[in-house]
């Protein structure tokens, strides 16, 4: 992973992927990533050493439970907030 030359702490230098599907609001995204940051730093990372990278795909593009295409699946929850 690329490290910012300014961090204070390079070796705390910490990247989160996450795989979802798509629909989620800018808003559900920011509360995301605080909330994601707010878990780390107790752990002794500096919050500005966490880079977030939120992959979304179309559910179609999913393939879940036994082969079906996800957006066939019933998933139990709402994907668009």
């Amino acid at each position: 992973m690329y490290c910012s030359p300014t961090l204070t702490q390079p070796e705390y230098a910490t990247l989160v992927a996450v795989d979802c599907f798509a629909g989620r609001s800018v808003e559900a995204k920011r509360r995301l990533y605080s909330e994601i940051v707010d878990q780390l730093e107790p752990l002794g990372i500096p919050r500005d050493h966490i880079a977030i990278n939120l992959r979304e795909s179309l559910s179609e593009s999913w393939g879940i439970s036994g082969g079906q295409a996800a957006c066939d699946v019933d998933l139990g929850f709402n994907v668009n907030v």
